[in-house]
C-alpha cells in the first residue's frame, strides 16, 4: 500500500483562511445536512476545527465528536472551543481506522478530506458505520480527481464515482452527489 500524504499541520492555518472560507461556506454546506439540534455527531479528521465549530454551535442539544490523528490538530480545535465558549465538543485523539466511540452512538457524521488521506479509507469507513445508529448518515467531503491550484496529489485523490462505490461496499446507502465549489464534492450516504 503507497504511504498517504496527511495535511501538515504546520499549514492548519490555510485551512481556517478567508480564501477557504470563500470557497467551502460551512453554514452553506451545513444547512444541506439532516442535523437537528439535538444530534449526536463527529467531526471524523477534524484538524484545526474548520467544522466542528459551526456544527457545535448548530449542535446546541447535542454532542459534537471533534477527531484527529494528529494531536496538534485537536490542540488547535481546542482554542477555537475555548474562544467561543463551547462545551458540547469532545475533542479526542482517534486512531486511523478505529474510532475511540461505541457502537450505534451517532446520528451522524463528518468526513471533509479525511479519507484520501487514510491508508485503509475502507476499514475507516466502516467503523464509522459501526457508530452510526440505524437512522445515521454520512456526510464525504473530498477534492475532485483531477488537477487543482490547492489539494492532494491527484493520484492519492478519490473522485465522486470512486466514493459512491465506497460507501455503497461498507453498507451505506448512496443519497446524492453535489458539486461544492468545481475542485471539491459532497457524498451524503445514510445506514
Amino acid at each position: 500500500m503507497a504511504s498517504k500524504e496527511k495535511f501538515d499541520p504546520k499549514k492548519m492555518d490555510l485551512l481556517l483562511s478567508p480564501e477557504r472560507k470563500q470557497s467551502l461556506d460551512t453554514h452553506r454546506l451545513l444547512s444541506t445536512v439532516p442535523l437537528m439540534a439535538h444530534h449526536w455527531v463527529a467531526d471524523v479528521g477534524c484538524g484545526p476545527g474548520y467544522f466542528t465549530v459551526p456544527l457545535g454551535k448548530y449542535l446546541f442539544d447535542g454532542k459534537v465528536f471533534a477527531l484527529d490523528v494528529q494531536q496538534d490538530m485537536l490542540d488547535a480545535t481546542q482554542r477555537s472551543l475555548e474562544t467561543v465558549h463551547l462545551t458540547n465538543v469532545e475533542v479526542t485523539k482517534s486512531k486511523e481506522s478505529k474510532l475511540p466511540l461505541e457502537d450505534g452512538v451517532l446520528d451522524g457524521a463528518l468526513m471533509a478530506f479525511v479519507l484520501q488521506e487514510a491508508r485503509y479509507p475502507r476499514a475507516l469507513l466502516k467503523d464509522v458505520v459501526r457508530c452510526l445508529k440505524k437512522s445515521g448518515w454520512l456526510a464525504v467531503l473530498e477534492w475532485n480527481k483531477g488537477e487543482t491550484e490547492a489539494g492532494p496529489p491527484v493520484e492519492q485523490r478519490i473522485g465522486a464515482d470512486a466514493m459512491r462505490d465506497l460507501v455503497e461496499e461498507v453498507g451505506l446507502r448512496f443519497r446524492s452527489t453535489r458539486d461544492l465549489n468545481g475542485a471539491q464534492y459532497m457524498v451524503m450516504a445514510a445506514k
